[in-house]
């Protein structure tokens, strides 16, 4: 009987101890614990003066330029906003350095792969090109947007106007029929006129070496890039 009161006064003893024991880790964690508060696009300061109304450490582990928020500007914040915290824990964040600002080089007068390699070396994006036919030697910068010596965020787009230079130069093809090849095709070379080999057919009783036809046909447009085919009397 005895034996039996001092079992019931043990489990009676441990029951207390266990349920002491959970109560104090219940009270000890949920009493230490804080809300994290939310602080990107706070201020510096702001997210600071946040951090230790929360019984929270604030700190900045570092600093990048960024288009969105303003120097000196929360980007991003550690732990999450919402989450449950011990008081006394760090919350860490990522500053602003503000907007990276860069100069416009002058790009006018510069060939085009030159001027693309100078804006991507500067951090600026081609965002669209137009040409004309000008006085250029060869396709070179007319003018750009913005101007040169302008101060723009990196990443910025500029657009470029580029001068190919005289248009090449078009002439109406004439009627060869008869002439011959020989003499056509030295007077076609002083214009730099490609003309393709000879295709030789039946001359009916034209003399050998006669043009008895041709592509283009007489009157066509007729450009340094084309290539002018004739048919030519055996």
């Amino acid at each position: 009987m005895r034996f039996v009161r001092w079992m019931l006064y043990l489990f009676v003893f441990g029951l207390g101890v266990a349920a002491g024991t959970y109560l104090l880790i219940r009270v000890s964690l949920f009493s230490s614990g804080t809300t994290v508060p939310p602080v990107v696009g706070l201020s510096q300061e702001q997210a600071q003066w946040q951090a230790q109304r929360a019984h929270l450490v604030f700190k900045v582990l570092s600093e990048r330029y960024d288009l969105r928020q303003k120097k000196n500007c929360v980007i991003e914040q550690s732990p999450a906003p919402g989450m449950t915290a011990r008081k006394g824990m760090t919350l860490s964040a990522v500053v602003s350095k503000g907007i990276e600002t860069v100069t416009m080089p002058n790009l006018v007068g510069m060939r085009m792969e030159e001027a693309q390699l100078q804006a991507q070396q500067a951090g600026l994006q081609l965002n669209a090109t137009s040409y004309y036919h000008g006085v250029a030697s060869a396709p070179l910068v007319a003018s750009q947007n913005p101007p040169a010596g302008t101060v723009v965020p990196r990443d910025s787009e500029v657009s470029l106007l580029v001068d190919l230079g005289a248009p090449p130069p078009v002439f109406v093809m004439p009627d060869l029929y008869g002439q011959s090849y020989e003499n056509v095709r030295n007077d076609l070379k002083l214009y730099a006129i490609s003309v393709g080999p000879a295709r030789a057919v039946g001359g009916g009783g034209v003399p050998s070496g006669t043009i008895v036809g041709q592509i283009p046909d007489a009157g066509k447009p007729l450009g340094r890039n084309d290539l002018v085919q004739l048919m030519v009397s055996r």
